[in-house]
């Protein structure tokens, strides 16, 4: 952006100059370079490549020799469509020419004339409101440009694979892949040969997406629709109505465009999207190329690859070779890195490596170290060993949540945006409030590669920060924070954008506000929005809510949608059964898991699924040896699928540790498969958790202590310290450690460390909280019963309080037993609990313990 200024008002453009990334405005004052000649720096260099034209106008600009020679340049620049203009007005001085002015100022209102038809803002204008105008316009800036890496050989092979006959191919195709292999950019590259005027429809769709409300994002993404026409299509169209998401992708395709679905996250991406999206398919008709493309990280299944082949077509786009990745990186570097003859061979290989033939990772890479002042730092963004992909995304997201420790405004940016994506740019200010310009905050976690720019005016998190961004960042205050943003941006006015009269991105606004009111717990909503609400938005905050620990809210939203289950079709049945199942299983309404459990079992589908949650069933409620053969089941028939597995064998070894005679051999076959399946932090603790509890539990055990426990203890906890995301969990290992020695000091100052680690996981405290309660000293168990009593009337906690409840009053009797106090105390501590009888059975069972 070139800012054209006289020196008499030099103040206000330097103040609207630090809004913005200072290498993103050149104002002589601030920008310009010593000892060059002002003109020729500015008439060749500077004004030639600007993008954005900003006049600050006032009665001192047209006598101001300098910016008149720039205002006439950039007229000039204008009319041949290389430059937006935007003028800010600092006073009334008039913008069009009139009788009497001095006619020595008239070619300066011939210039500004056709600028002033474009943009211009009230007079008198405020820094911020100059700001504010100058960002609506300077947004697009944030769309992030990079070489882009040639794939022609698989363009080629999905033409191919699309082609019907010689001048006919199918309607739609399903693009799978890892995020980041570049599935959009190919879609892209075959369009731009068959139509290359054509732009991409993109949407994001997940398992809870209902027929009508991918239609009404298609309404207002495609075609502009405004507030009054969705109200329209909302009350004309039926909740399953598959022929009109059809009647509108034939309408994109008449229109010369074309519409991907990318497979989104709720909290993960492994669930396949909905059987609908298959009819949707089968009524389009094949045409000169294709109008439906599906983007996701699951394959198409075979069963729906079969209903679908007359219409759809399956293609799977693979990781980069090392040579290929190699290549790209150092046209990355020359683009991106003023000074790349700093990057040696040995550095670009190993930035390649570590990307693991992910294109887009690779980018993030290469676009953050080029902004790094000293190379060395690049050391810090890559895991140690960089050939394991998902070691690589976690040692760069640690590093690019470091560069924020100071930056409150980009910390509220993502954790808004964690739960309330994708998001208009206008919203998140709005929500966010922050200190400075929203194009500033954004602009820095672009550079960091935490944000990307979806479209014009919307921003989503990155793919790199799936499940990632909770255990960075988020802090007690933050999270409080966070509940509160969202409660007042759900409440805020729904103002309409002004830039244009269409392609505002109204439903994407609406959908936000819903989704935040759900989320932070609001129970109604105004008219306009409320009758958005669908059993799709239930569905969708009810498993955020699950996964925040958030079970209370998360089970009423869970309900509403597990009552309106006809509306889906079989496999977000089987997730709504699944999450309602879970999460009624924590609100202790057992009779209606059993009754998801039994639903679930008489499928032979979902029988995976209905084990998993028999087992986690039995787990709650403390039935330790059903839960290990239920796990054990689960294993058995979700042997094929790796990533279930994963979730399996971390509470298998949990419970087999819980028993009262622990097999350890198979807790330690069973661990060692789990590390083997993913080497994450939880299964490397799990695996030292093992050996810690079979080197001090030995009484306990039929199976004899291996001689070199302590080596295989040592091994496991090493493997535990050195992994990029470990936290706070090696500090709960030193903790166990320490309670087993009987070190009271020592494992409460490992805990006191965990937690200052990880501060949102409220289950340290709880661990904490336990073992000052169990080491029978009157005085710190007195302690834990006043935090505790604390914690019970804490605001903060209210949400998460019957996620724990249970173990917590377990605590709270020891520690009153521990430090002489009545345990009648308890009855006040959990009221909840009294009339189920579960008050009585836990206090019986620490008496007995």
């Amino acid at each position: 952006m070139f800012y054209s200024v006289s020196g008499k008002d030099i103040e206000f453009a330097e103040s609207a100059w630090e809004a913005f990334p200072s290498d993103w405005v050149y104002l002589y004052s601030k920008t310009g370079r010593l000892g060059a000649n002002m003109w020729d720096e500015i008439g060749l260099q500077e004004l030639p490549k600007a993008r954005v034209f900003v006049v600050f106008w006032s009665r001192n600009y047209p006598s101001s020799v300098g910016c008149v020679r720039e205002i006439e340049q950039a007229a000039s620049l204008y009319r041949l469509g290389l430059v937006k203009p935007v003028i800010a007005r600092l006073d009334d001085y008039p913008i069009s020419w009139r009788d009497g002015m001095d006619e020595a100022l008239k070619p300066v209102f011939e210039a500004l004339r056709p600028l002033a038809d474009y943009r211009a803002s009230e007079a008198n204008a405020s820094v911020q409101k100059a700001v504010s105008l100058i960002s609506s316009v300077a947004e697009p800036l944030l769309q992030s440009d990079h070489p882009r890496m040639q794939r022609d050989t698989l363009v080629r092979a999905l033409r191919k694979s699309l082609q019907r006959d010689r001048f006919t191919l199918q309607p739609a195709c399903w693009v799978s892949g890892f995020n980041g292999v570049g599935r959009e950019g190919l879609v892209s590259d075959l369009n731009r040969n068959l139509t290359p005027n054509g732009a991409a429809i993109v949407i994001e769709i997940n398992e809870a997406t209902l027929p009508r409300q991918l239609l009404l994002r298609i309404e207002s993404e495609a075609f502009g629709a405004n507030l009054e026409t969705l109200q329209a299509i909302l009350q004309g169209t039926a909740e399953g109505d598959t022929a009109a998401v059809a009647t509108a992708i034939e309408r994109i395709y008449q229109a010369g465009n074309y519409l991907i679905l990318r497979h989104g996250r709720i909290i993960q991406e492994e669930v396949e999207l909905p059987e609908w999206l298959d009819d949707v398919s089968l009524a389009l008709s094949p045409a000169t190329r294709p109008k439906l493309f599906v983007l996701s990280q699951q394959p198409l299944s075979g069963t729906r690859l079969i209903k679908c082949s007359e219409k759809m077509v399956a293609f799977r786009v693979p990781t980069m070779g090392e040579e290929e990745m190699t290549n790209f990186c150092y046209e990355l570097v020359g683009y991106f890195d003023t000074n790349p003859s700093r990057w040696s061979d040995e550095d670009v290989k190993r930035v390649a490596l570590a990307a693991n033939g992910t294109v887009g990772f690779l980018v993030g890479i290469v676009r953050s170290a080029a902004r790094i002042d000293s190379f060395d730092n690049v050391e810090a963004m890559l895991a140690q060993r960089g050939d394991r992909m998902a070691e690589s995304i976690t040692a760069f997201v640690r590093w690019a949540f470091a560069q924020l420790r100071d930056d409150l405004n980009a910390q509220k940016t993502l954790l808004f945006l964690n739960d309330v994506t994708p998001c208009h740019i206008v919203d998140i200010e709005k929500a966010v409030t922050p200190s400075v310009s929203i194009i500033r905050v954004l602009s820095r976690l672009l550079n960091l590669g935490l944000v990307e720019r979806e479209t014009d005016d919307i921003y989503r998190l990155t793919p790199l920060l799936a499940s990632r961004l909770n255990r960075q960042l988020i802090r007690p205050e933050l999270v409080q924070w966070a509940a509160g943003a969202q409660k007042a941006f759900a409440a805020s006015p729904f103002e309409m954008t002004t830039v244009s009269d269409e392609g505002n991105h109204e439903y994407i606004r609406l959908e936000a506000r819903v989704n935040a009111a759900l989320l932070s717990g609001v129970d109604s909503l105004p008219n306009s929005l409320g009758a958005f609400v669908s059993a799709a938005h239930w569905f969708q905050a009810g498993i955020r809510l699950y996964h925040a620990r958030k079970w209370q809210p998360a089970y009423r939203l869970l309900k509403k949608a597990h009552d309106s289950r006809a509306e889906f079709r079989d496999a977000s049945k089987v997730e709504i059964d699944r999450y309602f199942c879970l999460t009624a299983t924590r609100m202790r309404k057992y009779s209606e898991a059993e009754a998801c459990i039994t639903r679930l079992e008489a499928d032979h589908r979902s029988k995976p699924i209905a084990a998993f949650l028999a087992a986690d069933l039995h787990e709650y409620q403390r039935n330790f040896p059903e839960a290990i053969k239920a796990y054990e089941r689960a294993i058995s028939l979700n042997r094929d699928k790796n990533r279930r597995l994963e979730y399996i064998y971390r509470p298998l070894v949990r419970c087999i540790l819980a028993s009262w005679k622990p097999d350890f051999e198979k807790a330690e076959r069973y661990a060692k498969i789990y590390v083997g399946l993913k080497r994450t932090v939880f299964s490397l603790s799990a695996l030292a958790n093992v050996y810690l509890e079979w080197k001090f539990r030995r009484d306990k055990s039929n199976d004899p202590v291996p001689d070199n426990i302590d080596s295989l203890f040592e091994n496991a906890l090493g493997d535990l310290e050195r992994h990029p995301g470990a936290d706070a969990a090696p500090f709960e290992i030193y903790a166990k450690e320490a309670e087993f020695t009987g070190d009271f000091p020592a494992a409460i100052e490992s805990m006191d460390q965990a937690i200052r680690l990880d501060p949102e996981r409220f289950q340290l405290k709880a661990e904490r909280w336990r073992m000052m309660a169990s080491f029978g000293e009157s005085v710190a168990a007195a302690q834990a019963v006043r935090e505790l009593d604390e914690a019970r009337g804490q605001p903060s906690n209210e949400a998460i309080w019957p996620s724990y409840v249970n173990a917590l009053t377990e605590t709270y009797v020891r520690a009153l037993l521990s430090s002489g106090q009545p345990v009648a105390l308890a009855n006040g501590f959990a009221p909840e609990l009294q009339a189920s009888g579960e008050l009585g059975q836990i206090i019986a069972r620490v008496r007995r313990n």
